[in-house]
């Protein structure tokens, strides 16, 4: 009796564990929990956001909003300065190698700060980005690469949320810089390929969050 109720509680810590993991194309919900997109109609719960990355703990990771940020297209901010952090010129490993979003983004409003400069202007992008409420930035060219992979997931998991529009056929800016000139950021183009534009071109804006 003593040996079966071991193998049991075995069992099911191995099943609450495996049941913990979070998965690409998962929806994350408004009090911090995951739901698959066959599960969520009947769940009663509300959408945040959707999985597009785990890291190796199988915990945390990063998640896209359901919806862009802003008007429909908007040029990155202001043409004459270099915000901050390393800038990328045209080498593809660097610049796809590039996901923290979150830093640049974090250097980019001190900066503003400092100047002062009004971040709606002096990095539209990152400021319409960081509007969805706190924790949400624009994701850098690395992240936008990665989301650009898992992009089936992800609309598959758009589809069963009412409101929420996919990512198709669209240019998304990312918050990493080029550094030849100043006066261009990184873009996702349509294939997902990445791109310096100027940033004075419009594009659309799609804010990710950790989890």
């Amino acid at each position: 009796m003593k040996r079966f109720l071991i193998i049991m509680l075995m069992f099911a810590s191995g099943f609450s564990y495996s049941q913990g993991n979070v998965h690409v194309g998962e929806i994350l919900c408004t009090d911090n929990s995951f739901v698959s997109p066959d599960d969520f109609a009947s769940s009663g719960k509300t959408a945040l956001a959707i999985v597009f990355f785990v890291d190796n703990t199988q915990q945390h990771g990063w998640a896209v909003a359901l919806t862009d940020s802003g008007s429909e297209t908007m040029v990155w901010g202001d043409e004459g300065s270099l915000c901050y952090l390393n800038s990328y010129n045209n080498n593809p490993q660097q610049v796809n190698a590039d996901t923290i979003g979150y830093a640049r983004c974090d250097s980019i409003v001190r900066t503003a700060q400092g100047i002062p400069f009004d971040l709606s202007s002096y990095a539209t992008a990152v400021n319409a980005a960081m509007q969805a409420g706190n924790g949400w930035f624009l994701p850098s060219i690395g992240q936008l690469v990665i989301l650009y992979a898992n992009m089936p997931e992800v609309n598959a998991a758009l589809d069963e949320i009412q409101g929420s529009s996919k990512m198709n056929g669209r240019q998304y800016w990312s918050c990493t810089e080029e550094n030849y000139g100043v006066i261009s950021a990184w873009v996702l183009n349509y294939d997902g390929a990445a791109i310096a534009t100027p940033k004075g071109t419009a594009a659309s804006v799609r804010a990710i969050r950790n989890f």
